[in-house]
């Protein structure tokens, strides 16, 4: 079955059209859909004669709101602009999303969508393929004789757990009450990106801390 991935930007008329397109046409067995923030619903005409002159033109392109594509069950988001990246909403399930941006030729001479073009192809296209191979992030929580320990591995960063610690200590955390925070004592971080550990001792429950985790912002966040 083919990935699905979604390439958000602001208008929807160049950059997220032209990277719909590459995907579209050099990655096999994925499927880009392209949408904006605030839709401009039309495509650039460079756009459109940029990706003719290189053979990637398919008439069913066309700029469109997130509504249109929203309930797609997507494997991952590309924002390929800094607004969508600020704007970026959640979807219905955790999916992965990276920035990588490029500098807007609308409103430009013909050659920069030329060098659009060409750095999206270079940029985008390998970075779509690297984060889809990557293994989704795991989360095994198992009961220990001092607590609870849970396991992370795949596309995990240790930073990224020492942070969801960071703010349980700082009292920033909101995916678990007080009456489980007062019951761990310590929290420990070990391991390295890709496999990581998390130890937390105290009179605590498996159940307890896996619904921590379903609600857990670091874990689920929306957009990166």
């Amino acid at each position: 079955m083919d990935k699905k991935v979604l390439i958000l930007c602001t208008g929807n008329s160049c950059r997220s059209i032209i990277g719909e397109a590459l995907i579209n046409s050099h990655l096999e067995g994925v499927t880009a859909y392209s949408s904006g923030v605030a839709p401009s619903g039309r495509v650039n005409p460079n756009a459109k004669k940029v990706l003719e002159a290189h053979g990637d033109w398919n008439d069913t392109y066309y700029s469109k709101i997130l509504d249109e594509v929203i309930d797609i069950d997507f494997d991952l988001v590309v924002t390929v602009c800094d607004h969508a990246k600020e704007s970026c909403p959640m979807f219905p399930k955790s999916t992965p999303v990276i920035h990588v941006g490029f500098e807007d030729p609308d409103g430009k001479e013909y050659a920069a969508f030329e060098r659009a073009y060409q750095e999206i192809k270079e940029k985008l296209l390998p970075a779509v393929q690297t984060k889809l191979k990557e293994q989704p992030m795991q989360k095994n929580v198992f009961k220990t004789d001092t607590g609870v320990k849970i396991s992370f591995t795949g596309a995990v960063e240790k930073q990224q757990i020492v942070s969801m610690v960071q703010n349980c200590q700082t009292g920033q955390c909101e995916c678990m009450g007080d009456a489980t925070k007062q019951k761990i004592k310590n929290m420990q971080v070990a391991g390295k990106d890709g496999k990581v550990e998390l130890n937390l001792t105290g009179e605590i429950q498996k159940e307890e801390i896996e619904a921590a985790l379903a609600k857990s912002k670091v874990l689920n966040k929306p957009c990166c």
